[in-house]
């Protein structure tokens, strides 16, 4: 009688583990903290809108390259990329996040130029 008490023990906690699992799958996984922008600063100097696109020259003379998206914010230039293609030479602020190889842009902002 004992034993089979046990073994019910243990029967029952073992479907209980093996309940548990399936739940545990089920839970998403912990979030990551988003990683800070850095931000660039440089001459615009070709903006390809087929591949979402823009590449500057920074004032070290390093050529960057930037990815865009629909959810890229675009603050200084009209009618949002249309217009920054338009704008080659101007300066730009580029935020950006690495995302794998690619320098992924969550804002770019065209500049005032300066007066001589």
């Amino acid at each position: 009688m004992q034993t089979k008490k046990h073994m019910l023990l243990a029967l029952a906690t073992v479907a209980m583990m093996v309940a548990a699992i399936p739940v545990r799958a089920q839970q998403p996984p912990a979030s990551r903290p988003q990683a800070q922008p850095t931000v660039t600063q440089g001459e615009l100097t070709r903006v390809d809108a087929t591949a979402k696109t823009l590449a500057i020259r920074t004032a070290q003379g390093a050529d960057m390259q930037f990815r865009y998206t629909d959810d890229t914010k675009i603050i200084g230039a009209d009618k949002g990329v249309a217009g920054l293609a338009t704008m080659a030479g101007s300066q730009v602020r580029v935020s950006h996040t690495k995302q794998g190889d690619d320098n992924v842009a969550s804002q770019i902002e065209v500049l005032p130029q300066e007066k001589k």
